[in-house]
């Protein structure tokens, strides 16, 4: 019997071994118990990862509705800007990519307003107010726009933003705050 959130797996059957990060603990692992079933139209196994007892569900094709949580645990954000790139993750790992697009939109507003632009401006002043005060490079500044353009069309279009852009997005998202927040001199982060 394993256990996840309480609840108990009964009679979990023994499977062909899977190697696979656990949506849940993230954690890298492999497991030969769970369930299956036999209708090829729909669900085809269920894993439970061996650290936390979270169902990992597996269609025919072997595609997963629910990743392993993309991108990197970032030090040291701001608990605004942690909040909105948490929400980001959870999005992608969801395959909620118009949803993560709109947010990394926001992060660089938040970005902005946190190194001191004024808040309730255009997001043009943002992106042009993280260039000029050096928290964007300069020759990143087309990517950041990039990210404006994204985000404008995932609020004002009806057509969904792709896993591709949104990995593309969340690359850029990852450094910036990489680089401004978890490699920052210790006096810069304080201030």
């Amino acid at each position: 019997m394993y256990k996840f959130g309480g609840s108990p797996w009964y009679a979990a059957d023994n499977l062909s071994s899977k190697s696979f990060i656990c949506w849940n603990c993230n954690n890298q692992v492999a497991s030969s118990k769970g369930y299956k079933t036999f209708d090829e139209q729909f669900l085809k196994r269920v894993y439970i990862c061996p650290h936390c007892a979270a169902p990992n569900i597996y269609d025919v094709e072997g595609k997963t509705p629910i990743s392993s949580l993309p991108g990197k645990e970032i030090k040291k954000l701001p608990e605004n800007i942690q909040n909105v790139y948490d929400e980001v993750r959870k999005c992608m790992q969801t395959n909620s990519f118009t949803g993560a697009v709109m947010l990394m939109r926001k992060i660089i507003m938040n970005i902005a307003v946190h190194e001191g632009a004024e808040e309730n401006k255009s997001f043009v002043y943002y992106v042009n107010y993280l260039c000029d005060n050096g928290i964007v490079h300069k020759k990143s500044k087309k990517k950041a726009d990039s990210i404006r353009d994204l985000g404008n069309d995932a609020n004002h279009e009806i057509e969904n933003r792709t896993q591709e852009e949104a990995q593309n997005c969340l690359g850029f998202i990852e450094l910036l705050l990489m680089a401004n927040y978890e490699f920052a001199d210790e006096e810069e982060a304080e201030e």
